[in-house]
This record gives structure tokens, sequence and C-alpha cells, in this order.
């Protein structure tokens, strides 16, 4: 059968498919991977067992189907792995984009003179412009609030090359690899060391604006540039996968980067919403970065030849989880329960889902959730719909401040991700954010961006002739007037208050 293989490898999951040329999926195969807690906040992967459950779930779907007409993958950014350039074998475990060990190594690289400096410069031309089309202005408003992320590849490596040992004498002496999960996967399936700009741009170690490895950076926090992979498109002929039947690599992509390329090809304003563990939205911005504002990211969306788009992209750290957590303490049974007792609601509960930090716009890795309103005339579901409510709020504070930072009128969003099953949190997220909510038909959508540019790349397609807009199986459309939770602010300044 002809089919085109996509390895969607996520935290939690690891995940291949089998799409045919029409792009429906024929075949899922899924696994779950296993994740590592040595120490309070630090959460890793064992990249070798990683990599075989990659390798097992994608030779199921060969010895059903043959060998695919090409590959394409997709993975979660801004994890880290380092391993031996001569062996192959890692230096140590895989660093989770999740792991919050090194708050204090970014918090005393943010307080360097250099940093500090660059942000009163930032902060300066701030005063009188907020954007340009200028890169260089763009790159300096981006510096007025410049910090290292605890969760930043750059920082992380950093803490490798600080503890384990001799890990900074062999990257110097340029022994070692590092990469990102996309560019373990690809180093496994091709013995190549490279990576594509969408997940370069989620390390740290990427400058947006000049399209590089920034020299600034990697000398700031003392990274050799010889370890860092090679940059390469999103799309190309990246060598043939022998150990799957000769099959060419096409495609490599980040997940939120696919996801966005599915909702809307390389169009500017396009803007998607994935509900998974957490919820992603991004907007693409056009042929030029903007800058970091409001707690927001200028990334690499899309790069092929000499065509490149860029996104804003804003998080809420616990939305999909938030359900699995309700589930796991016994407020909820299941996913199928949520709709049935739901819409009889009170504001009388107030629920922020800082269940893993807060995000966008207030980035507190050390915030806790809070719930306020119990009383004893309070049931099961008002719990878990003011959960919901509260996620969907999050997303609406998101999107508000997206339009800040981009000056686009949003009137729809995409919506996919397996939390986007929930109808109650999609019909609040329209009602809170004032936005028409599209909930697409196949909620895979990175996988689906994935597989029209595996197909797209295996035919030397432009992208925009490669792409196929989603099918659309549900709208959600805002009230007239948008609706709001009230002292969500006052519970927020609470939150921020004691967030030490």
């Amino acid at each position: 059968m002809n089919y085109f293989m996509i390895l969607d490898i996520g935290t939690t999951v690891v995940k291949a498919f089998a799409y045919d040329g029409d792009g429906r999926i024929i075949k899922k195969v899924e696994d779950k991977a296993p994740v590592l807690f040595p120490n309070p906040g630090w959460v890793e992967q064992d990249p070798v067992k990683l990599w075989n459950l990659v390798y097992n779930t994608a030779t199921k779907i060969i010895d059903e189907f043959g060998n695919p007409l090409a590959i394409g993958i997709s993975t979660q950014r801004a994890s880290t792995i380092v391993w031996y350039k001569d062996s192959g074998e890692p230096l140590y475990n895989m660093i989770t984009w999740q792991d919050s060990r090194a708050v204090d190594l970014a918090e005393e690289y943010s307080k360097k003179f250099v940093i500090k400096f660059g942000r009163s410069i930032g902060k300066f031309i701030s005063l009188f412009v907020r954007r340009s089309r200028n890169a260089r202005i763009n790159y300096l408003l981006t510096l007025s609030g410049f910090k290292f992320g605890p969760n930043q590849p750059i920082i992380h490596l950093r803490w490798i090359f600080d503890n384990i040992e001799d890990a900074y004498s062999l990257a110097k002496e340029g022994k070692l690899f590092f990469g990102t999960l996309d560019t373990w996967i690809i180093y496994n399936l091709l013995r190549k060391h490279i990576t594509d700009y969408t997940n370069a741009s989620a390390t740290g170690l990427f400058d947006p604006f000049f399209m590089k490895w920034s020299d600034r950076l990697t000398k700031l926090v003392r990274i050799p540039k010889k370890i860092l992979p090679r940059l390469v498109d999103n799309m190309g002929r990246f060598g043939i996968v022998s150990d799957f039947g000769g099959a060419p690599l096409t495609a490599i992509i980040a997940d939120q980067q696919a996801s966005l390329y599915s909702a809307g090809s390389i169009n500017p304003g396009t803007i998607k919403i994935t509900n998974g563990t957490g919820t992603f939205i991004d907007v693409n911005v056009g042929h030029k970065p903007l800058p970091a504002q409001y707690g927001l990211y200028p990334l690499v969306a899309f790069k092929w030849r000499d065509i490149i788009s860029f996104l804003l992209e804003g998080i809420i750290q616990a939305s999909g989880s938030a359900v699995d957590w309700l589930i796991e303490v016994g407020l909820l049974r299941n996913y199928d329960e949520i709709g049935k007792e739901l819409y009889e609601e009170t504001d009388a509960i107030i629920f922020i889902p800082a269940l893993a930090g807060i995000g966008a716009p207030y980035w507190l890795m050390n915030a806790k959730g809070l719930i306020y309103g119990l009383t004893r005339a309070t049931k099961r579901m008002d719990i878990v719909n003011a959960l919901l409510r509260g996620v969907a709020y999050r997303c609406a504070e998101v999107i508000n401040i997206l339009r800040k930072a981009t000056g686009i009128v949003f009137k729809e969003i995409i919506a996919d991700g397996n939390a986007s099953r929930i109808d109650y949190l999609l019909k609040k997220i329209a009602e809170y954010s004032g936005v028409t909510v599209k909930v697409v038909e196949n909620l895979e959508g990175t996988s689906r961006g994935a597989y029209l540019l595996t197909k797209g790349g295996f035919e030397d397609l432009d992208p925009r002739k490669a792409f196929q807009a989603p099918s659309i199986s549900k709208v959600f459309q805002p009230d007239k007037e948008i609706k709001t939770i009230k002292r969500w602010d006052e519970f927020i300044k609470f939150i921020k208050s004691i967030a030490k």
C-alpha cells in the first residue's frame, strides 16, 4: 500500500501514523513514553528507550503496510540531549522541557551585566515604538523583557556542563553532540547531526531575527558552537532511512509549528489553539519576526528555501493535564462525562488552573492552583465546571495579548488537540475571547501538518501547494458581549504575591 509514515513524538506518548495520499489516517500506533523524576522538579527520559519506542511503533506500521513512500517527523520541543560523537551513546538522560532544576542558574545568567544592559536599551526604545519592520529594532525591543527560562536547552546545557564530570571539556574538544528530540531521532534514523529551524528557535540558542545560532548567547553561557547541529529547512530530501525500507525523510518540524501549518498553511494571521497536556496558542505573524512582548515567544513557524514565516506563541501550562487531574482525584470519571451536567453553571467558584505554574503573560513557574468559593452546597461538577472555565479564561487572556502584540484582529481560531473534544471548554473559550472557535475533524493537527509537509517534500511542492485546508467538525460562536470571570484579576494578584 502507498502511504506516508509520520512519527509524532510527544513528551509522554510516541505515535506513528500511516496517512494515505488523500490525507486520511489508515493506521495509528502509539505507546506511552516513561518519564523519570529523580528529584523534585527534575523531569528526565532515557533517550535510548525513547528511540526504541519510536522504532517499535514505526515497525508495527511497516509490518502491516510495507515500506512507506516517505517519512516525516514532528516532535515536542526544547528537551536537551547530549551524546558522544563517536559512539552515539548518551552522556546523560534527556532533560525535558518540563524540568525546572535550573531555576537558580537561569536567574544567575539573567542578572549578568550584558543582559541587564540589553534590557535597559530595549526598555528605552520601547518608550517610542512597540514593533517595527526592522529586524534590529525588534531584536532590541525583545531585549526589554529578556530573561533566560529555566526550561530552555541553553540553560539545561549549562547545567550539564557544570554538573556532569568532563562534560564541558569534552564539548570544547568537539567530542559531544547536542540536540533536541528531533535531532536525536534524526541521528538514529540517518546518522546525521541536523535540526530544523522551528525546533532550533525554541532552544534559547537561536537568534530568530538573524536566523542563525546566536553568537552572543552561546558566548555568554559558554556553549561551544561546535556541538550544535546543522540547520535545515522543514521540507526536503534529508536522507534515506535504511532501517525503514529505504524511504526518504522529507519533513522535520516542531509539534506546534506543524499544527499551525495544518490550520492555515504559511498564511499571515492564521491562529490556532492546541489543547493538549497544556494549551499552545500560536499566530503566524508573517515573514518578519515580531518582538517578544507580554510573555510571548517569537519563533520560526516555517522555513523552506527563501520562504520564511514567524509566529508568536502563548502557553497555558495545564489544560488537558488539569482534566486528567480531575480524573485522578475522583472528581471526574472520564472525558465522556463532561458535558452531561456542566451547563447548570455557577459563578460562585473560581478555579485558577496553575497546576504546573502559570504561563503567559505572567510566567510564574512556582505558582500553584487556586480554588475559591467552596461551601457545603458545592457539588462535584461545580468544581469540574470551574476548572474548565478557568482554563478557557486563561486561553482568552493569551488570545487578547496576542492581539495587542501583533495588531491583528482575530475573527476565528482553529482548535485541535485531544482536549478539544470537550465542547464546554471550546464554548467558553469563544465566550471569553470573543473569537469564533472552529474545531477540526482530525484533532491530530501535529501529525496532519507533518503529513502535508512530508508529502510536499516527497513531491517537491511549494508549501502553499502542499497545503490542504482542514475539515471542520464543530463551530462555537461567541456571544455578542464578551463574558468575564468576576474577581479573576484579584486572585491572579494574590497568586503573584505568594509565588516565590
